[in-house]
């Protein structure tokens, strides 16, 4: 078996798109509740079955979870990286709760809870690759939390967690989605909002009407039917391609040849187009 090649919460930073693929925005605007299509905590052991892994704990109104599924828990130094960054997380989390209850009680407001979860599942397992994705919620005070969703890709033979750009030619995945992508989500934002992008009187954001770049989403490889990646998902933050109350956007793009044309030679055999 080969060796991990980076430090392994560099590597989890990188993989997990927390280092250019995932918006984090805090406090600001509606409550939680009104999000469309948040990212749902899920039950941990509902969603990874028997051999899943988690790290968690409940205190008062705050909680903390962390879990991964058999398939990951299975693959020794990947088990340990994601082992490794929930306990890192759940110091964290914990060291957050004591510094809110503090400021709480110093400031005389109530101390309203504090949480972090974060559900691994299986996207696709393809013999050189699996991929996870991570659906959860962070809420650190104030009128409401953020969904999280996060990509991890891992190369079984190098026993590597993997960006999308090791995956893709990134501009040219750009270019051969583009059209596609920004049709998907002008007709989504069309549906969530009950009229066409950009019909009203003015957007009070205007940004909210254009497209985004497809390339800065976390971009989740999946399939369809268990064969090969055939489906790109895009996934979209709150704030990024509408205001806090229109949620997340995930938008599906086909894998045709020009996709297949901005995949790295070394993973060809990973990807197929779509039937």
């Amino acid at each position: 078996m080969a060796p991990i090649k980076t430090a392994t919460l560099l590597s989890l930073c990188i993989a997990l798109a927390a280092c250019g693929n995932e918006t984090v925005a805090n406090n600001m605007q509606a409550p939680v509740e009104n999000v469309a299509n948040a990212a749902e905590p899920a039950n941990p052991m509902q969603a990874n079955g028997v051999g899943g892994k988690s790290v968690a704990f409940t205190k008062g109104e705050s909680e903390f979870r962390v879990s991964w599924p058999a398939a990951a828990a299975a693959i020794a130094p990947l088990n340990a990286m994601l082992q490794e960054s929930a306990e890192k997380q759940r110091k964290e989390t914990e060291d957050g709760i004591r510094a809110e209850e503090a400021s709480a009680k110093e400031a005389g407001y109530p101390f309203r809870g504090y949480s972090y979860t974060e559900d691994w599942s299986v996207a696709a397992d393809v013999p050189t690759l699996l991929v996870l994705r991570s659906e959860g919620y962070s809420y650190t005070g104030g009128a409401h939390g953020m969904p999280l969703v996060k990509v991890l890709y891992w190369d079984k033979a190098g026993n590597e967690a993997l960006e999308a750009s090791d995956l893709f030619d990134i501009a040219a995945l750009g270019r051969a989605v583009k059209d596609r992508f920004c049709a998907a989500l002008d007709a989504e934002r069309t549906k969530r909002r009950g009229e066409p992008v950009g019909s009203g009187e003015g957007s009070p954001i205007p940004e909210f009407d254009q497209c985004v770049d497809p390339t800065k989403q976390t971009i989740i490889a999946a399939t369809s039917g268990g064969g090969a990646l055939n489906r790109l998902h895009f996934v979209i933050m709150p704030y990024e391609a509408g205001p806090y109350a229109e949620g997340i956007y995930e938008i599906e793009v086909p894998v045709d040849a020009a996709v297949l044309g901005a995949v790295k030679p070394s993973w060809k055999g990973a990807f197929a187009a779509a039937q």
